[in-house]
This record gives structure tokens, C-alpha cells and sequence, in this order.
């Protein structure tokens, strides 16, 4: 989870599942706010259908059941908590278990740092419980405007109706993924506002909702919204945007609310990713652009401009990637210039060609740190996190423990608006340089809570015990160097 500057964390996600029979769900949560300041989590638990195993009832229908259990602690004390079966509907036609559970709970938290478990077990299999924990902050400064968690949604709906979906006059279901195939026209969110009334007073203000990059400052023209509206004690913030165009890639939807000056009050974004095969790259900048007299003018080799185009892939989006893919090698001489300016002029429209200059020598450093025996090192996991993020604050190198392969676990105090992210890499054999990445807790990148297993093959098989219980070996620290980067 992250604290931004002015807001708190934004929403999380978790996967639950263990081998391909077993039980699948899918857990995000929120956190918002009342007039009277007493702030609230509200979680969105899905089940799939197919992973549970059900039970006949005294009726002949079928029903599937688990069980929940989730903990809010501050340090070494239980803050809430809550332990209840989840059932499913019931069902005549086995054919129609595929239907999910759905379920939204609300747990009333003070301010803080909390740590979150939950465990979930199928009532009805004979299995070990699956459990999985996170860390979030909760944060509401009375004398800010302060924005909510943005809540996903799958649709909403006026009504009066009083219930765990409803809020402000509105049904809202939760979207648990914040993932978006083809198949998926729009995009649905719900957040809230807090303190315009003692902050801003009649004053009207601006709301705006853009859809950008995940990879670039650049806001998308076509995805953004603005509204102006009057202060309230909660003010709701409901909106959509067709995404039927989206492409494929990584995206932040940002909401914003700045005063009459311009002036940035609070901000907040949620990250997505959209798989959109049919849309493809915009080609109306690149055709009406002039690279006569300009720094990419110079370039007069084939070679050396595809090599520079190549080496801007750690810091492209998806669909910049597919294009240079495509193009590399059948694109006239004009085209590529106008594509290798046009992607600077995206992130700094004012002076493109020291943003090149300042990301080449970033390239050569890389290649130079993080060159593998089969890759430069641009092309290389950790040379792709160092463009992308840059240096981080701390490294930790581990490579002589005697359980483990060797590691690293990098860490950075400030990710944009996300806050103490960490990476871990590990390689086979330290000669080789080649250090892949295993985990880390940054939007976007793989994510594995059991990372530990992976270094630790070296001298232990996690697959010859109950369970997956991270070695005490003499000199194993890689828990240690994970929580506390050194």
C-alpha cells in the first residue's frame, strides 16, 4: 500500500489460490471516511464458483461455503476483526456452480498503520487454510481536502435502497479486478471527498478524471473529464470512461480536485492494465512531424537509431513497444526519426533532447552495471527497474549467504506517488550476473509473497513439507533484509 502526499493508500488487491483444484478469491479493499471523522475499510471478496466444493443440502440443491477470518493489527494488537462462513447461492443444476460469491464488508479503524490478514478456508474440502497479509495506512488530515481510496466498479445505479453496496444514492458493485479485457467497454469508479467545507468554503472547485500511461506523465487527450462543483461535508465523485479505443498497456486513472487558482488541492490514482488487441498506435503526430533541424536529424545510421529505439523499451508503454516492434525493420529512415522524436516530445515536450541526453547516459551506466553473460544490460531485469525507476535509495546485496542463492533486495523510499517500494532479484550464479526479478510491491510488478521459497532452493525443497514455512538456517536474512534494507 502507499501514503500519498496528501491522500492514503490506494486500492489493494490480492489473489488467494494454490494448485489448480484448489480455492480461488480475490480480495481488494478500500478506505474511506465520515463527516465525523471515524474512518472505515471496505473490503470486496469474491469466490470463484468452480474452485469451491459443494455440499447437498436436506433440499437435494447444492451449496458451497467458506470460511473467512480477517485481522486489523497495529503492531502487536488486534484493532477489528471479524471470522464468518461465506455461502453461496443455492443450486439445483451442478452445472451452475460456476457462479461466484460476492461479498462487501465494512470495519470502522482509527488512524494508523495497520497490518491486514486474511485466511480463507472451503468449508466442505479437506485443506489447509490460505492466508495472506498486507500493510496500509490510514490518514485524514482534517485541515486538507483529502480524497477517498477510488473504488473499481463493475456498474452502478441510483437508489435509495440502504445496504452494504449503497453509498451517498448510489448502488454500486464493486469491481474486484482492475483488470480490463477486450470484452470490457468502460471503466466505472466511485471515491469520495473530504474537508471542502472548512478548506474551501462556497468557493467552487474542479474535479478531474484523466486516464494516463502508467509509463509516462502524458495525460491522454480523449480520457479526461472535468467538473466543477461546490463544497459538501462528503462529496461523491462518480465516473466512467469509454475505453473501447484504450489500447493494451499499464494505466493510472488520476483524479485531481484544484481550487479556482489552478492550485492542486489532492490527488489520487489507481493503476489498471487493459488487453485491447484491436486498437492500435495513434499515427496522427508522427505523420505532421518535422524532424528537419532538430537533434534526431543527426542520426544519420540505420543501426544506430534502431539501437536507440531499442533501448527506449524499458521506459515505452505496451502499445510504444509493439509499434517499435513492428516497424523496426521495415519503417523508412523519415519514419523512425519522427517516431524516436515524437516519443521524447511525449515526456518533455520543451526540451526533448536533453531528456534523451539525461536517459542516454542512464542507458550506458546500466549497460555498464548490469551487463549479463547473455544480455546488455538495458535488456536485463535490474537495468530495466533502474531506467524506469532510477537509483534506488538503498541496496542490499546478499550473495554469500549459505542457504540461498544470491540476491538483492532494492529498495525506494518515494515511487512517484507510491511509497517504501522494494525489488528482489536473485541469480544462480553471481559469475553470471544475470539477476532476475522474483518479487516486488510496486503497482504493476510481479508480485510473489512467496519469494522466500525461490531463494532458498538452493539448500531446501519447499515442496518436502506441510508447509511453506521459510528456513531458520544459520545466516538466512532475507526476511530481515526485506523489511529492513541494508
Amino acid at each position: 500500500m502507499k501514503k500519498l502526499v496528501l491522500l492514503i493508500s490506494s486500492i489493494a488487491f490480492f489473489t488467494f489460490s494454490t494448485y489448480a483444484q484448489d480455492l480461488r478469491a480475490y480480495l481488494s479493499y478500500s478506505i474511506f471516511n465520515t463527516p465525523d471523522n471515524e474512518p472505515y475499510v471496505e473490503t470486496y471478496l469474491t469466490v470463484n464458483g468452480k474452485s469451491v466444493a459443494y455440499k447437498q443440502l436436506e433440499d437435494g440443491s447444492y451449496q458451497g461455503t467458506v470460511d473467512v477470518q480477517i485481522i486489523f493489527s497495529k503492531g502487536d494488537s488486534i484493532v477489528n476483526y471479524a471470522k464468518y462462513n461465506l455461502s453461496g447461492p443455492s443450486v439445483s443444476d451442478t452445472n451452475a456452480m460456476d457462479l461466484n460469491m460476492l461479498d462487501v464488508q465494512r470495519y470502522g479503524l482509527p488512524e494508523g498503520e495497520y497490518n491486514v490478514e486474511i485466511k480463507l478456508k472451503d468449508k466442505n474440502r479437506d485443506q489447509k487454510e490460505i492466508v495472506s497479509n498486507d500493510k496500509f495506512v490510514i490518514d485524514f488530515p482534517v485541515d486538507e481536502v483529502v480524497f477517498s481510496d477510488v473504488e473499481l466498479l463493475s456498474s452502478y445505479e441510483k437508489s435509495d435502497e440502504v445496504s452494504p453496496l449503497s453509498k451517498n444514492g448510489y448502488l454500486l458493485t464493486p469491481g474486484i479486478f482492475n483488470y480490463y479485457p477486450a470484452s470490457i467497454g468502460n471503466i466505472h469508479f466511485y471515491m469520495e471527498l473530504y474537508n471542502t467545507v472548512p478548506v474551501i468554503g462556497d468557493d467552487a472547485f474542479l474535479i478531474s478524471y484523466y486516464i494516463r500511461p502508467f509509463e509516462s506523465e502524458k495525460i491522454l487527450d480523449e480520457y479526461i473529464i472535468r467538473k466543477r462543483v461546490k463544497s459538501s461535508a462528503v462529496l461523491p465523485v462518480l465516473g466512467s470512461f469509454d475505453i473501447s479505443g484504450l489500447p493494451s498497456g499499464n494505466y493510472l486513472l488520476v483524479v485531481e480536485a484544484r481550487n479556482r487558482n489552478n492550485e492542486l488541492l489532492s490527488t489520487k490514482e489507481t493503476f489498471f492494465q487493459r488487453y485491447n488487441p484491436g486498437a492500435q498506435f495513434n499515427l496522427n503526430n508522427l505523420q505532421v512531424l518535422n524532424t528537419q533541424n532538430t537533434f534526431v536529424d543527426k542520426i544519420r545510421s540505420r543501426d544506430t537509431l534502431q539501437k536507440f529505439i531499442d533501448y527506449l523499451t524499458p521506459i515505452s508503454t505496451d502499445i510504444e513497444r509493439s509499434y517499435a516492434n513492428n516497424q523496426m525493420e521495415t519503417a523508412e529512415m523519415d519514419e523512425l526519426r519522427r517516431y524516436f522524436l515524437n516519443f521524447w516530445l511525449e515526456r518533455n515536450n520543451l526540451d526533448p533532447e536533453s531528456a534523451w541526453n539525461d536517459y542516454y547516459l542512464r542507458v550506458m551506466q546500466v549497460n555498464k552495471n548490469f551487463k549479463s553473460v547473455a544480455s546488455e544490460g538495458y535488456k536485463t531485469d535490474r537495468g530495466r527497474v533502474y531506467l524506469q525507476y532510477g537509483q534506488p535509495n538503498v541496496i542490499s546485496e546478499q550473495y554469500f549467504e549459505p542457504a540461498a542463492y544470491p540476491y538483492e533486495i532494492w529498495h525506494y523510499y518515494q515511487l512517484g506517488q507510491q511509497r517504501d517500494k522494494k525489488f528482489v532479484f536473485y541469480t544462480h550464479d553471481i559469475v553470471t550476473n544475470d539477476f532476475q526479478l522474483i518479487h516486488s510491491n510496486a503497482v504493476g510488478e510481479l508480485n510473489n509473497y512467496r519469494w522466500q521459497t525461490i531463494i532458498y532452493r538452493r539448500t531446501w525443497d519447499p515442496n518436502s513439507i506441510d508447509d511453506a514455512i521459510i528456513p531458520t538456517t544459520w545466516g538466512s536474512k532475507a526476511t530481515e533484509s526485506y523489511k529492513q534494507p541494508w
